[in-house]
């Protein structure tokens, strides 16, 4: 019934979700990335827009808007096409988006739009995707939309987005043309903003993470799920989290070995030197070499969970 008002559950649903309209998206890319929405209207007006694009850079829904922007030029600019694109609701329009600000991108989500991938136009002549956070794809939801891309119904407009290159597999790094976005200062600090923020909140829970990693307190496993999990939703955010776990076992050995090192993390000094005490150097280089697995991990799409957990475990067998 129109002009009903929505229930708590309908309301919160949509505080949570990634994005349910844009209707700004026009003026936020161009003020957010104008170098880039010019490269845009350039490359078609010189008839070399390519169908595959990854969009790499800073900026949440900013990066979304400039998706919206390259997808407004191809549909069409006039108010009704750009007012139904910012609504998400365009027939020509295809839209991946986390289910919730920071989720993953889920399989079931690909396997959704695959009969949108086998099916033309219906208002023009181009079909438009955007998918959202593609670093987050398994290997088998990144091969599904591979097949399609590489096999198009006709002609299609796909638009990746993604924070970083690396972390983005390289079977479809491969097959876009990539395009490393120019944002503009206040996109960018706002990013750093975010990001600091977060090592505020959830550095502290890393500490604790370690301490009992270190202590092989059993409850470890259980802290991963009840609390650093729902603290880390970005994968630029799992990427610190590990650099910082693999800061803190190197700072242990370091501190232990006497080498006078400068410390990354100073403070907690104290509670290297009790390590050190229970602790021989070799066992807490060995424990090191068992973080140093991390940098293998990013580059396979296994869950965050599973990471911390395979090195909290064979940590735990190093240090008995």
């Amino acid at each position: 019934m129109a002009g009903a008002k929505k229930t708590t559950k309908q309301a919160k649903a949509q505080e949570e979700s990634a994005a349910f309209e844009l209707a700004d998206f026009l003026e936020l890319a161009e003020a957010s990335y104008p170098t880039n929405v010019e490269q845009f209207k350039q490359a078609i007006e010189e008839d070399r827009r390519s169908h595959l694009y990854l969009l790499a850079g800073a900026g949440e829904e900013e990066k979304l808007a400039l998706a919206l922007r390259f997808a407004a030029m191809v549909l069409g600019e006039d108010e009704d096409t750009t007012k139904r694109i910012g609504l998400f609701d365009h027939p020509d329009l295809v839209t991946v988006l986390p289910e919730k600000k920071g989720a993953a991108i889920k399989i079931a989500q690909i396997r959704a739009i695959v009969p949108e991938l086998t099916t033309t136009a219906l208002e023009g002549d181009v079909k438009v995707f955007i998918i959202d956070r593609v670093e987050t794809l398994t290997t088998a939801a990144a091969n599904s939309l591979l097949k399609f891309i590489e096999e198009p119904a006709g002609p299609q407009l796909i638009i990746l987005l993604a924070d970083r290159v690396d972390d983005v597999l390289q079977t479809i790094v491969s097959r876009a043309q990539v395009v490393h976005l120019t944002p503009t200062p206040e996109v960018a600090a706002k990013a750093a903003a975010g990001l600091s923020a977060f090592k505020d909140d959830v550095q502290p829970l890393v500490f604790k993470w370690f301490e009992k990693a270190m202590v092989r307190d059993v409850s470890v496993m259980g802290y991963i799920q009840s609390t650093l999990l729902p603290a880390v939703k970005e994968k630029a955010e799992e990427d610190e989290v590990m650099l910082w776990i693999q800061q803190l076992a190197r700072d242990a050995f370091m501190d232990k070995s006497g080498t006078n090192a400068t410390l990354y993390f100073p403070q907690l000094a104290g509670f290297y030197k009790q390590i050190g005490q229970r602790y021989s150097a070799e066992q807490l280089q060995a424990a090191l070499e068992k973080t140093l697995v991390f940098d293998q991990l990013k580059k396979v799409q296994v869950s965050f969970q599973s990471k911390l957990e395979k090195v909290a475990l064979e940590m735990a067998i190093v240090l008995k």
